[in-house]
């Protein structure tokens, strides 16, 4: 919320574990439009929270990676059940970055915690509730910032950014609307 700079109008929840809602709470100023909730996501009463009256643009970066497959398909079960209608935004990952930050990748730490499979079609997730339907797939290879990374790097994504199955062997962004 502090980096987009939400107007006063938008009320914000910031949904993440206990431990790490106090330690925000501690660091980032308290801002009125802005509402932290202090739980596990895979529970189910911590949507109570959070008012189903209007439209919601739902935003989890970097969760679902660690959520088991089920946990993922519940979450959105629950919360396209709340809302009467929204957005969800998350980073998603194919089966092939699951692979290779478990096997590959010198984030190892973070590795043993992915719990998710991988999803290499994004049209997967209509199937698993009717109501979902893509508004975009956003590669990550294929977005402006690219131009800032250094040179190895941009040119690497570059060259990934010439095929959609290039593009999807690492992280990309999945919008989704219901």
């Amino acid at each position: 919320m502090v980096r987009i700079a939400a107007p006063a109008t938008v009320d914000w929840y910031d949904v993440d574990y206990p431990a790490v809602v106090a330690t925000r709470e501690r660091l980032v100023p308290a801002h009125g439009n802005a509402h932290n909730i202090g739980a596990d996501v895979t529970e189910t009463n911590w949507l109570n929270a959070v008012p189903s009256d209007r439209p919601a643009v739902i935003v989890a970066d970097g969760l679902m990676g660690f959520l088991s497959k089920d946990d993922v398909v519940s979450l959105l079960n629950r919360l396209i059940s709340h809302f009467p209608s929204g957005e969800i935004a998350f980073n998603s990952y194919t089966k092939f970055a699951i692979w290779a930050t478990k096997h590959v990748s010198s984030a190892t730490s973070v590795a043993g915690l992915l719990e998710f499979p991988g999803v290499d079609d994004p049209r997967e997730l209509e199937t698993w509730n009717p109501k979902l339907k893509l508004i975009r797939e956003i590669l990550l290879t294929r977005e402006p910032e690219i131009a800032e990374y250094p040179t190895a790097v941009r040119l690497y994504n570059r060259f990934l950014a010439t095929s959609t199955t290039l593009s999807r062997k690492g992280t990309i962004v999945l919008h989704y609307r219901f």
